[in-house]
């Protein structure tokens, strides 16, 4: 498969598409080594499905071939779906994400806050997973099916907090369940039709659902667990009111229209936003808003905190990582994306508690090492950079290639000579020069706004990494700037 979204940067796709090979021995050897049934993955960047493939089964009796155009369940990667609802409903004006939750959700109201000084327990605390609940992935995915009067119920027992609300990061599935009432509440319609209407139906994903259990065996992947030496198929769990927390099934090519609707937030641009979602609402959602636990690191990637349904991190080469797994019985998923660099990598498995994070940590990496996402930041380069920030390149690369007074002088902010001398930076710029050699190559510009930027000076002997800062005022004046070794170039 290949992505039906309009040709995008033909480039990049063709790059892509070059490794599929790799990428599928990759994922073949992962299926094996993990022992799932099957895996369906795919890349897209902002205009849709680059490349898709799976392997294995999607059902082992009667026999069925992986295929990412079979729905899947997604487990958690369900929660951005539900917290892009909830910011829809406040963009409209029907809800304010500081707002007490009991305000939507009156049951909520007959537990007892921890301690006398607790606040309210708001939507921002469900969103960000610091509403003090405890945390709950075993007990809350056997609970997907509980209908309204079973969270009704539940509720007048009385919820139990594990600490006060806004203290810290504890990760809730109850938390995401109750946020699909106050979708509810807001909108008159239940999170799986609002979802539908306001976002499934703008994006074209016509094959996305709740209602998984709904539909035929044959349209559907069917979920495992080993147990000793056995493989058992997990029953199909129906749709409840614990579906907003992990609920959601889809397709590769489904899905991949989300990740291009989330990809095409970044940069922050002035053209025409066609929503669904506006674009600044989903650039809030990518930002970690609660610190989160020591996740253990994959490859290059740290986790910085949660956002809206999103974890949130940075990868030491690629950037921005806006990612987040999905857990069900039966299920693993993970997709992450890579705004800086304009792609995102999505896999899907059939076995319980897969693990597709290390499998899409993998494709990542393969995707760098090939130089797919050596791109810069937000998916533009050069032609796309602010002039100042061009200006400002050329400006330092020249002064490394030779020292010139006039030149240096040109473009230095008042601050650049008083914080360090004409002649200490002009004799540190020898000294760089000298154990490195003459530059060969002035690489692209990497733009980290419109008045910050890297880019890389290819020498004689070894590579440097160039940085500099503007001043906030008008005009292109450098008020810093600076070189650092780049290992191993």
């Amino acid at each position: 498969m290949s992505g039906d979204a309009g040709a995008g940067d033909r480039p990049l796709r063709a790059r892509v598409e070059a490794l599929r090979g790799e990428l599928e021995a990759t994922v073949a050897r992962a299926a094996e080594r993990e022992r799932l049934p099957g895996v369906a993955w795919g890349v897209a960047d902002r205009h849709g499905l680059v490349l898709a493939g799976a392997t294995g089964r999607a059902s082992l009796s009667p026999p069925l071939p992986a295929d990412g155009r079979l729905v899947w369940r997604i487990a958690s990667m369900t929660k951005s779906v539900t917290a892009c609802c909830v910011l829809l409903l406040r963009d409209d004006g029907h809800l304010r994400l500081d707002d007490p939750v009991v305000g939507y959700v009156p049951g909520f109201g007959t537990s007892r806050l921890p301690t006398a000084d607790s606040p309210p327990v708001t939507i921002r605390h469900l969103l960000t997973m610091s509403a003090g609940l405890v945390e709950d992935d075993p007990w809350a995915d056997r609970q997907l099916a509980m209908d309204e009067a079973g969270l009704a119920s539940l509720l007048r027992g009385g919820i139990c907090f594990d600490t006060a609300p806004g203290v810290r990061f504890q990760y809730s599935n109850l938390g995401y369940a109750l946020l699909g009432q106050v979708v509810r509440a807001a909108s008159g319609m239940s999170l799986a039709a609002f979802a539908r209407q306001r976002l499934f139906a703008p994006l074209g994903m016509a094959a996305t659902t709740f209602d998984v259990a709904g539909l035929a065996p044959e349209a559907r992947a069917t979920g495992y667990h080993d147990d000793a030496d056995a493989r058992t198929p997990e029953p199909i769990l129906a749709d409840g009111v614990f579906g907003a927390m992990g609920g959601l099934g889809t397709t590769i090519p489904d899905f991949a229209r989300y990740v291009a609707f989330h990809l095409d937030a970044w940069p922050p641009r002035d053209d025409p936003d066609p929503g669904p979602l506006a674009r600044a609402s989903r650039r809030e959602m990518a930002q970690p808003w609660r610190p989160g636990p020591a996740w253990p690191a994959v490859t290059e990637l740290t986790l910085e905190g949660y956002g809206f349904g999103w974890v949130v991190g940075r990868h030491a080469r690629l950037g921005r990582v806006v990612a987040h797994s999905g857990g069900l019985p039966g299920f693993g998923s993970h997709v992450a994306l890579l705004p800086d660099a304009g792609l995102g990598v999505m896999a899907f498995a059939n076995r319980t508690y897969a693990p597709a994070r290390a499998l899409v940590a993998e494709l990542v990496e393969q995707l760098a090492a090939a130089g797919v996402l050596d791109r810069a930041v937000g998916g533009t380069g050069a032609a796309g950079a602010p002039a100042p920030l061009l200006a400002a390149q050329a400006w330092l690369s020249d002064l490394y290639r030779e020292w010139d007074r006039e030149r240096a002088r040109s473009l230095a902010a008042e601050n650049l000579f008083r914080d360090k001398s004409e002649g200490t930076r002009a004799a540190e710029l020898s000294a760089l020069r000298n154990r490195h050699g003459v530059l060969r190559e002035v690489g692209p510009l990497r733009p980290e706004g419109a008045r910050r930027a890297s880019w890389r000076l290819v020498c004689e002997r070894g590579e440097l990494a160039a940085w500099v800062w503007l001043v906030p005022s008008a005009g292109g004046a450098v008020q810093a700037y600076g070189f650092e070794v780049v290992e191993g170039g």
